[in-house]
């Protein structure tokens, strides 16, 4: 039998005798009572944190009566016959006490209680006072039944949003696209602890409400953290900024609602009105960049979209109920929250799936080219044993090759002939020995001066070549710089022997650009190369003749 009816309220907090009986529940002083449709918030509070309430207890053939209440703001004690018959809570000498969670109360009723009024004492310095939702007699094996029943579906959400969330790990560790998994972890994880403290049956299974608060406040405080980023996987091209700053400022919120209730700076009860108003104000902002472009949307994006919609709304009704704004009616948020979730999961999965299918095309294509290249590559294995860099034949087929498919495609083709300066003077003073240490480490710094895709070879004696698809005269002359400061900058030794540096002469010449057709491009370069053999050497010249030479030369 609901008590939706007959309840009345009085200011305040009642004297008590010796016997520690409260004086209101033995005078019925009918002026100083007034009625209520339902027992919470009632009018003229102003700053008052204590009410007491009452009301008659029905009349019935009850076997194991209990008074079933949803929620309480915030602690309460239930008097029958001037005898205390349940406690919620700490109440001290002032008659106040301090926020301990929300769990639903299951209050014994005595044996003859029938048809007698209840009182219930109360202390809130929460922005509402009273009861909440549900308020009957029933017996208790009904009661534990109903319980059960209403919290199988948070359950079965709870449970599925968690095994998601694994998979959703899982997943993330599997490929390089990890962005999207982890957020659909995220919001799986912050569901799961939403509706799994929320359903009735996990204070029969750990009868702890405050802890249960505390998962649960975590995860309701991380949904708008988890909702922005997976708004923003699905729509990146929208308004990223709004989706961050959503993001950042629920994460401030959530270090100091969760922080500063742990360290006792305010309780966690309080820390839910403005954290109400955030939410509700990102639901809305997450969802307007969205809606630009709608035309363009895909499937999915309409998908998501509307998925998103639909638990948007639910939460906002949730929020009006909670707050007063509606009348209290049960919202299916578990629901809202599985639909969302099996949406973005389909769709992440089909995306993954999608990625595979792209992965494994991609990879069969690698592959043909792989070995098509290695077949091409064994033909053209012509290596210098000295450097370790191609030779002059390698040098010479490669150059037709990549010339003609410049033409081709349309592409740039540079050129650099290098050659060490003064080389036959620092073999004859230093030795032969000495020489091929210098070709090596020549040999050494092209390596490391120049792209994979760059043909580095030695052409014969101290002079090398390098062909640089792809890359135009400023980017060659640039590269040709880096080589000449390396080598000159080299210091060698050999057998414990300091060695003299070298230095390197570079021409340098570009197709299209320096040479006007691409079969004199070497002829250009050969030019460019003289050139800075005349103007000093240790230097870079390309064949426009414009001097990329050292500080001062």
């Amino acid at each position: 039998m609901k008590l939706d009816s007959g309840w009345s309220y009085r200011w305040g907090d009642s004297a008590f005798d010796s016997s520690g009986v409260p004086l209101w529940t033995q005078q019925s002083d009918p002026q100083a009572w007034h009625a209520i449709a339902f027992p919470a918030d009632p009018p003229d509070r102003a700053d008052k944190q204590n009410i007491w309430f009452r009301t008659l207890l029905p009349e019935g053939d009850w076997r194991d009566p209990v008074l079933y209440i949803s929620s309480v703001d915030l602690i309460v004690e239930a008097y029958v016959d001037g005898r205390k018959i349940y406690s919620y809570g700490h109440f001290d000498e002032q008659g106040k006490g301090t926020f301990e969670g929300w769990p639903w109360h299951m209050i014994e009723l005595p044996s003859g209680s029938q048809g007698k009024p209840i009182y219930l004492r109360i202390f809130s310095d929460y922005k509402n006072i009273g009861l909440w939702g549900e308020v009957k007699v029933t017996e208790r094996s009904e009661l534990i039944s109903s319980v059960i029943n209403e919290s199988l579906e948070g359950i079965i959400v709870g449970v599925f949003s968690l095994v998601i969330a694994l998979l959703a790990v899982v997943l993330a560790c599997m490929q390089t696209e990890r962005r999207m998994f982890i957020a659909v972890a995220l919001y799986s994880l912050s569901a799961a602890g939403m509706v799994i403290p929320g359903s009735p049956v996990s204070q029969m299974l750990l009868n702890a409400p405050l802890v249960w608060d505390y998962i649960g406040a975590l995860g309701y405080y991380l949904m708008p953290v988890a909702m922005a980023l997976l708004m923003e996987t699905w729509f990146k091209d929208r308004s990223v900024r709004v989706y961050r700053m959503v993001r950042w400022v629920s994460i401030a919120y959530i270090g100091l609602a969760i922080g500063g209730s742990l360290l006792g700076l305010v309780e966690l009860s309080n820390t839910y009105p403005a954290f109400d108003f955030l939410f509700a104000i990102s639901l809305v902002l997450l969802f307007l960049p969205a809606l630009r472009g709608l035309s363009g949307f895909s499937r999915q994006q309409w998908a998501v979209l509307g998925s998103y919609g639909l638990f948007a709304a639910l939460l906002l009704v949730d929020m009006g109920v909670a707050h007063k704004f509606l009348p209290w009616v049960k919202v299916p948020i578990p629901w809202g929250s599985l639909a969302f979730s099996v949406v973005v999961v389909l769709i992440a999965v089909i995306h993954f799936n999608q990625t595979q299918r792209e992965l494994k095309s991609l990879n069969e294509s690698l592959d043909r080219q792989v070995k098509a290249r290695t077949a091409e590559l064994e033909l053209l294995s012509y290596e210098d044993p000295l450097t370790k860099l191609k030779n002059r034949r390698f040098f010479d087929e490669s150059f037709e090759r990549e010339a003609s498919r410049s033409k081709r495609q349309g592409c740039p083709l540079s050129l650099l002939i290098c050659d060490i300066d003064q080389f036959k003077h620092f073999n004859d003073t230093q030795g032969h020995a000495a020489g091929d240490e210098a070709l090596r480490q020549v040999g050494l710094k092209m390596k490391q001066a120049f792209r994979q895709s760059d043909l580095a070879c030695r052409y014969g004696g101290e002079e090398f070549v390098v062909l640089m698809p792809g890359a135009s005269s400023a980017d060659a002359v640039a590269r040709a710089e880096e080589l000449r400061r390396a080598v000159a900058a080299n210091d060698m030794s050999m057998d414990g022997k300091t060695l003299p540096r070298i230095t390197l002469s570079v021409g340098v010449a570009s197709w299209p650009g320096s040479a006007s057709r691409i079969d004199t491009l070497f002829a250009r370069a050969d030019q460019a190369l003289y050139k800075a053999k005349r103007a000093g050497r240790d230097r870079v010249i390309d064949a426009d003749f414009e001097t990329y030479s050292p500080e001062g030369s």
